[in-house]
């Protein structure tokens, strides 16, 4: 339970909705699902990544905003932790360091932050850090696995951020998978031709079919508990949620997740007029949206034109 339920408590009413239905949580919660909640292709991606990171390989993962790059990047995160707990083997063993390449500004930091990741001293100079990850597969039994989440939006310098990349795939027993925005992933990626080179596994998540959102939120249902999926949410309710999320799967579980709280308020299944309901602008919002383009149509009207005389009497330039 979190802080804030401990506080105001569960909202009970949902809670007995859900369980009506069979559900032991919330299917749209944003926590980490497990690989039964992901759809097939999802699926394929996190194998093909999978392999990369314990076969010591350089990876890329790209994708728009909302389209799950991090989500993955956690998964994988956790499935070789519980592999890892699985075999007493240490040669079977990789541990993972994930890290956000964004947040820093220099290699250094970044450095950093990948040996605190695998919870060792990083109180040393640059060099003797460096030598922490030359040294791994001498030192140690297990490979290594780096995942830098955003690394094209890092504000180093991005040949020397490059270099270091390429020097770091070079060591045996260390994989790497760098995720991103596919545009700045190739700009970042141009730049340095040498770990370009190197990449031996892409990944590009792209938007989802309606076929294939309708399948994620019934393996989420399914997940969380709920047998009788098909019974809550109709067929055009999945239409529905794929036509307001434009096929992104993290907006998808948020129009589902507003859909299954309106669904609860009211007492009803999940039907096509619930999801629009629940995902309905505020009024006041969409009022302000369009004074505000109308406001910016006739500004640069009255800039570039002379045609609203009777504007330029009450607000001469």
């Amino acid at each position: 339970m979190t802080t804030f339920e401990n506080k105001i408590g569960h909202n009970q009413h949902f809670e007995r909705y859900i369980q009506r239905w069979g559900l032991q949580r919330d299917p749209f919660a944003p926590e980490l699902p497990s690989m039964d909640a992901f759809v097939p292709s999802q699926r394929d991606d996190i194998r093909k990544l999978k392999w990369t990171l314990t076969d010591s390989k350089l990876g890329i993962l790209t994708g728009g905003l909302g389209m799950g790059k991090t989500t993955i990047c956690k998964f994988l995160i956790a499935s070789l932790k519980e592999e890892n707990l699985a075999t007493t083997d240490l040669s079977k063993q990789v541990v993972p360091a994930f890290v956000h390449g964004a947040t820093y500004k220099s290699t250094e930091e970044l450095l950093r932050a990948i040996i605190l990741g695998v919870e060792m001293d990083a109180k040393m100079d640059r060099a003797s850090l460096f030598e922490i990850l030359r040294r791994w597969p001498n030192e140690h039994q297990e490979g290594l696995a780096i995942l830098i989440d955003d690394v094209p939006e890092s504000g180093s310098d991005i040949r020397e951020m490059g270099e270091f990349l390429r020097v770091l795939t070079d060591i045996p027993g260390i994989a790497v998978l760098l995720n991103g925005e596919p545009k700045r992933m190739q700009r970042f990626l141009s730049e340095i031709p040498s770990l370009r080179d190197r990449v031996q596994t892409h990944v590009e998540l792209k938007p989802m079919k309606s076929e294939e959102i309708g399948e994620l939120i019934k393996l989420r249902l399914k997940n969380a508990g709920c047998a009788h999926y098909s019974r809550l949410v109709s067929p055009n309710a999945l239409n529905a949620i794929y036509k307001l999320s434009k096929g992104v799967p993290r907006q998808a579980l948020k129009v589902a997740s507003n859909a299954l709280h309106y669904a609860a308020e009211k007492n009803k299944r999940i039907d096509a007029n619930a999801v629009r309901k629940a995902n309905k602008r505020p009024r006041a919002k969409r009022i302000s949206i369009v004074i505000l383009v109308i406001a910016i149509i006739l500004t640069i009207f009255y800039l570039l034109t002379d045609h609203l005389p009777f504007l330029k009497r009450f607000f001469p330039i």
